[in-house]
């Protein structure tokens, strides 16, 4: 869950960064993707370019929106020495939590997305290179937190990093479920909650598969 409710600038700063990303995929249904200028995304926002630029360092990636990315700071740092729970996948829920807590939480802006990804294979091919990244963040922090911890101390690197891999991609499972359950429901619950509940149910499932 969000710790705290933001302040006045920072509204206004998510409130322009999700007006600049609503109007280039909008120009990008209108009239195709190569059709989408900075110039014209900066008048349907009413802002400068100048400004655009303060935002996103480029037109396509104001039609992608952020990159995932794991958050720094005490978060990371928490999850790397052990904590807060002490357990491996319920750990990486509350670290894939701060990390969503920075997405746009507008299901009518994501469908739009997935509408403009779908009919533009390079802009698909960015999100997916993206989404690599991010899975390679996460192996990372997994490595590095078994070897602080001394969790499987004997084990050979390569065992360490086959199952960092593997906790990795569980991870990117359960963010991609949390997705699909929430662009699909109708109700009025945050993409980080949802995100909270894929992860507790699979904390559920592994207990009842070593029961």
């Amino acid at each position: 869950m969000p710790d705290a409710a933001p302040g006045l600038r920072e509204r206004k700063r998510r409130a322009t960064r999700l007006a600049i990303q609503q109007a280039a995929l909008r120009i990008a249904i209108e009239s195709g993707w190569p059709a989408v200028t900075v110039d014209e995304i900066a008048r349907r926002v009413d802002v400068s370019p100048r400004t655009f630029f303060n935002y996103f360092p480029s037109k396509e990636q104001a039609l992608l929106g952020d990159d995932p990315t794991l958050p720094a700071g005490p978060a990371l740092d928490a999850f790397r020495a052990g904590g807060p729970t002490g357990e491996l996948l319920s750990d990486l829920g509350v670290l894939l939590v701060h990390a969503a807590e920075e997405l746009v939480d507008d299901r009518e802006l994501l469908a739009e997305r997935q509408q403009v990804l779908r009919a533009a294979p390079e802009l698909f091919s960015r999100r997916m290179a993206s989404m690599k990244e991010f899975q390679a963040q996460i192996e990372d922090a997994v490595t590095e937190r078994l070897t602080a911890t001394g969790a499987d101390v004997d084990e050979a690197p390569e065992v360490l990093r086959r199952r960092a891999r593997l906790a990795s991609v569980v991870a990117l499972a359960a963010l991609r479920h949390a997705w699909w359950e929430w662009s699909d429901g109708g109700s009025e619950t945050l993409l980080v909650d949802e995100l909270q509940r894929s992860f507790d149910e699979l904390g559920a499932l592994v207990s009842r598969s070593l029961v």
